[in-house]
């Protein structure tokens, strides 16, 4: 039976151990403790959670993390730019009037 750690797991996803520790922490990838504080996901789990969101062993193709995006079909993406107001200039003090 394969057993990963956050950290060994993030590494093979080529993602943060923070992201891991996230799916885990929203339930979307199941876990179980050793004793109190050695957190640890089955093998058989990840395949699952793989699989779930179409992925094969290339799963750091698929993952979005920094420097990465991952878009759901359909996805629609703004190119506008946010309009910003422009400040005013604040008076000169060392010019006299």
């Amino acid at each position: 039976m394969t057993v990963y750690t956050p950290a060994t797991l993030a590494k093979k996803w080529e993602c943060s151990e923070r992201h891991v520790r996230n799916l885990i922490t929203s339930g979307q990838l199941p876990s179980f403790r050793l004793g109190e504080k050695l957190l640890r996901i089955r093998g058989e789990e990840v395949e699952k959670f793989e699989c779930q969101i179409g992925a094969s062993h290339d799963y750091e193709e698929n993952i979005a993390s920094p420097g990465k995006t991952r878009l759901e079909s359909g996805a629609v993406i703004s190119l506008e730019q946010p309009i910003r107001k422009k400040r005013t200039a604040a008076p000169r003090l060392d010019m006299r009037n």
